[in-house]
């Protein structure tokens, strides 16, 4: 078995960073060795960097990059492929797997989802190794740096879905981030006839000016007027998308037309993540809210083609690229330039 050494960024609460070299063996059966060409930094990876890493740990999940060695019984790729790893795909065995009448039928349900996470290294670095299964194949005209966001556009499909996004819709995103986004591009490409991005303009100027780039019909400060107190006019949202804190559910509920249906993927990790409505209300004007949870991962493919089909969606939503001995640099900019950072890219080299 072949022996392997890779530099791998590894994070410790509060914002401590360092980058080692690591021993990596060659894959086990059902492995990919993969040489990792650009990991993008996410929400998950700051809110480590923040709270959860008590110890010292490898992280990042936004991967892309080539096949450099397969495991025994890996059939799907070989040495020199090009990749994107999704950071979990489902296991195919549970109850929520099993084709019905043995199962639920439901891979998005995988109750034991397959991935790479807490591996010796993981996409912050050099080398990582994964299950076959949480790959993809990308083609040669997708650029590494925007085959990364295959994972977080995973995210963004799952939420439009969960949503039930469709032809003629008024869409209101809230939450100018990465996510927030993919959404609206998602929103526009399934056929939502007006889409408000709402956000904080202050600092996030920038972000908002992409949303128009990317499909948006209307922009609301949210800090120079509260979304309780927007117009919406004769129509409000059909469909309202959350990607910011749950903090926010009340007012998107607001928000919502007669029979809107509110969809969210915003995470408090805290006591925020506790909301009071008015559950009267909700029932007489027959909302519906759904949340969204791409775990395990079951849209790459459509990621896939998303990304090749519109080079813009990628290049728009990428604006910062570093190398792997730059990471608390690349983070603390994802952290605290949300005028233009969008999507910050670690591009790791051997």
């Amino acid at each position: 078995m072949n022996a392997y050494s890779t530099r791998a960024a590894y994070v410790k609460s509060a914002w401590q960073f360092e980058v080692r070299d690591i021993p990596l063996t060659s894959p086990a059966s059902g492995q990919l060795l993969v040489e990792v060409k650009a990991c993008g930094i996410c929400g998950t990876d700051q809110h480590i960097a923040d709270r959860t890493a008590t110890n010292w740990q490898s992280f990042g999940h936004e991967v892309a990059g080539v096949v450099r060695e397969v495991g025994e019984g890996v059939t799907r790729f070989k040495a020199g492929d090009r990749i994107a790893v999704d950071s979990s795909a489902p296991c195919g065995k549970c109850a929520s797997c099993l084709p019905r009448p043995y199962g639920r039928g439901r891979f998005d349900l995988c109750m034991s989802p397959i991935s790479y996470w807490d591996f010796p290294a993981m996409g912050f670095s050099q080398l990582l190794l994964t299950p076959e299964q949480c790959a993809v194949q990308i083609p040669d005209r997708l650029p590494f740096d925007q085959a990364s966001l295959v994972e977080p556009l995973g995210v963004c499909v799952d939420l439009v879905k969960v949503a039930e996004v469709q032809s003629g819709d008024h869409v209101l995103v809230i939450g100018p981030g990465p996510l927030g986004l993919g959404a609206v591009f998602l929103a526009k490409q399934a056929g939502a006839e007006r889409i408000y991005l709402a956000g904080r303009m202050a600092s996030s100027k920038g972000r908002m000016e992409a949303g128009l780039t990317l499909g948006a019909d209307t922009l609301i400060p949210v800090d120079q007027k509260p979304l309780m107190q927007y117009d919406f006019g004769a129509r409000k949202p059909d469909k309202i998308l959350v990607t910011a804190p749950p903090e926010t559910l009340p007012e998107a509920i607001e928000a919502a037309a007669f029979g809107g249906v509110i969809a969210y993927i915003g995470i408090a990790w805290d006591k925020r993540a506790i909301i009071q409505l008015d559950a009267d209300k909700f029932h007489f004007q027959k909302y519906s809210l759904r949340a969204s949870h791409a775990w395990p991962g079951v849209h790459a493919l459509e990621s896939v083609r998303w990304l090749s089909t519109y080079p813009t969606l990628g290049a728009t939503l990428v604006s910062h690229h570093f190398g792997l001995e730059e990471i608390e640099r690349a983070m603390l900019t994802a952290r605290d330039n949300r005028d233009q950072a969008r999507k910050v890219i670690v591009t790791p080299s051997l």
